[in-house]
């Protein structure tokens, strides 16, 4: 039987949330589902053969909340992330095009 060692500061916890990861200055976005979250990461999944940035923003479509991540790992079809940023409710940025991202919010 293998052991597993948990290399995480904090707790996960298991979701299933739309999300949307932005990149390239949001010129570029893909959908992908959120499998878990906790205050420091996410684990998320999307075709395998998506091609990403090691650094982008990503949007819980659930939440509406925004934040920047960084890429840890990836094996097939998930990806663990770090957050770089305290989430943000994109209905409160002072940001005009990330505003504009509370349509894409999901209830």
């Amino acid at each position: 039987m293998a052991l597993h060692l948990e290399n995480r500061s904090s707790r996960r916890v298991r979701v299933l949330k739309g999300g949307k990861i932005f990149y390239n200055n949001y010129c570029f976005s893909v959908d992908c589902v959120i499998r878990n979250q906790g205050a420091e990461g996410m684990m998320l999944s999307l075709p395998a053969e998506q091609h990403l940035p090691d650094v982008f923003a990503i949007f819980n479509r659930k939440d509406g909340h925004l934040a920047s991540a960084r890429m840890i790992w990836r094996q097939g079809d998930r990806l663990g992330i770090q957050l770089l940023s305290e989430p943000e409710d994109v209905r409160q940025s002072d940001q005009q095009h990330i505003r504009q991202m509370s349509t894409m919010i999901t209830h």
